[in-house]
């Protein structure tokens, strides 16, 4: 329920002004060189920046960064066009980074995506999934 108000007033802000962001996007090769059992604390905040978001769960810490964008199809400012071609685009990051006690990375969680939202006869979705960018580096 939460994440439809919160799709609810991007696509409204979005009709309104064309393109709205939340957070920011992580350089996924920085994202690449966190890894469990062997990256500290120090190290995520020096790649990575501050976390939008901190957990706290016994002894473990949580550091969470998040990215949404969302920008109106150009085709969607056409006159009369724009009722039958128009939509958005949608961008989506999500990396959660655990800390142990010691503050070494415990576990690392990413998640990514994006979708093709149409109005109108384009109405419906079409994902768009970088699956190559979800790989990690050998």
């Amino acid at each position: 329920m939460h994440i439809t108000r919160i799709f609810l007033c991007l696509l409204t802000i979005v009709a309104a002004t064309g393109c709205v962001s939340m957070g920011r996007k992580l350089d996924q090769e920085a994202v690449n060189r966190i890894h469990e059992g062997k990256t500290t604390r120090a190290e995520v905040v020096q790649w990575l920046g501050s976390p939008d978001q901190t957990t706290r769960m016994g002894e473990s810490t949580t550091f969470q960064y998040h990215f949404v964008r969302a920008s109106a199809k150009p085709e969607g400012f056409i006159p009369i066009v724009g009722a039958f071609a128009g939509g958005v685009n949608m961008q989506n990051q999500m990396v959660s980074v655990t800390f142990d006690r010691n503050d070494v990375v415990r576990q690392l969680m990413t998640t990514g995506g994006g979708s093709e939202i149409g109005v109108g006869l384009s109405a419906g979705s079409k994902a768009k999934v970088d699956v190559e960018g979800t790989k990690r580096p050998k």
